[in-house]
């Protein structure tokens, strides 16, 4: 995109994450292998707003190398990334109109387009 590398993320308003992703001009794209998957669904469902969800997983923390946001040791593949443009979701683009019944509340997903400024694979 723009004759660079990019990722796209997409986060709903009530997030806790959105706040730190709105005021960063970076964020870190994580996957992971599939014996995470319940670390990833405690970070998917219990919100950091109510507390510590990190020290409920097996995930460890590390610095990034070009941005400030930071990743974690056990991810497989690490995307370091530099936002590049963000905008919300305009419901008029819905082609399928069923995507109208997933935003009852009208809190249409902001995207965020990142330039891939670093990419790690653990093994």
């Amino acid at each position: 995109m723009w004759e660079k590398p990019f990722a796209q993320i997409v986060v709903r308003p009530q997030r806790y994450t959105r706040g730190y992703v709105d005021h960063s001009d970076a964020f870190t794209l994580c996957a992971f292998p599939e014996k995470y998957a319940g670390d990833l669904t405690i970070m998917g469902t219990i919100s950091g707003r109510d507390g510590d969800k990190l020290s409920q997983t097996n995930f460890t923390p590390r610095p990034s190398t070009v941005v400030a946001p930071p990743s974690y040791n056990e991810a497989c593949l690490i995307l370091e990334c530099r936002t590049m443009y963000r905008q919300d979701m305009d419901p008029a683009g819905f082609v399928d109109q069923s995507t109208h019944e997933i935003y009852k509340e009208k809190d249409y997903h902001r995207i965020y387009y990142g330039e891939i400024l670093k990419a790690f694979v653990n093994e």
